[in-house]
C-alpha cells in the first residue's frame, strides 16, 4: 500500500470541490418583489391592539398560483410569552392559523399580474408587561409564492431583522 501523499489529498479535495460546485449550482429562489407591510400604530401602550397590514402585489408576467406568508416578532419580543398575542386575521386569505405571537396564511389565488392581495393581522399587547420603559416591537415576515413560467417559478424572502414599517414603540 502506497503512503498517503499530498498529491492524493489534492486530487480528493479537487473532486470534493467539484461536487460541491455542482450541487451548489441548483437554481435558488429569487427575492420577492411586490410585498408591502404596515402597522397602524407607531406608538402604543400596554393593553392596546395593533393591526399589521400585509400585502402582495403580483409583479410577475403570469399568475401567482400559490402564495404563503408567515409572521412573528423578532428577538427579544419572540421570547416574551403572552406579551403579544395574535388574535385574528382578515382579508384576502383562504385560511389563517395563529398561535401565540405568530400567524401564517395563504393569500387567495390565483393572483393575476398587477393584482394585490391584502391580509390584516390583529395583535393584542398585554395589559401587564414584564418590561420597564419603552419597548420596540418589530416583526419578521416570510413570503413565498409560486407562479407560472416555463419549468415553474418560485420566489421567497425572509426579513429576519424586521422592518421599520412594522415597528411599534410601546411606552
Amino acid at each position: 500500500m502506497k503512503p498517503f501523499s499530498a498529491q492524493r489529498l489534492g486530487v480528493i479535495l479537487a473532486a470534493l470541490l467539484g461536487l460541491g460546485l455542482l450541487f451548489a449550482a441548483q437554481p435558488a429562489s429569487a427575492a420577492v418583489s411586490g410585498s408591502s407591510f404596515a402597522v397602524d400604530r407607531k406608538t402604543a401602550a400596554a393593553g392596546d391592539q395593533l393591526t399589521l397590514t400585509l400585502s402582495l402585489t403580483n409583479t410577475e408576467t403570469t399568475d401567482i398560483y400559490f402564495a404563503y406568508e408567515f409572521i412573528q416578532p423578532i428577538w427579544p419580543a419572540n421570547q416574551e410569552a403572552g406579551a403579544f398575542t395574535v388574535t385574528g386575521c382578515s382579508g384576502d386569505s383562504t385560511d389563517c392559523a395563529f398561535n401565540g405571537n405568530n400567524a401564517n396564511f395563504h393569500f387567495r389565488a390565483p393572483i393575476a399580474p398587477g393584482e394585490t392581495r391584502t391580509v390584516a393581522v390583529t395583535v393584542q399587547i398585554t395589559s401587564a408587561p414584564t418590561w420597564t420603559g419603552p419597548y420596540t416591537l418589530n416583526w419578521a415576515p416570510y413570503v413565498y409564492y409560486e407562479y407560472y413560467q416555463s419549468g415553474g417559478g418560485a420566489k421567497e424572502q425572509l426579513w429576519a431583522n424586521g422592518l421599520p414599517e412594522l415597528a411599534t414603540v410601546i411606552g
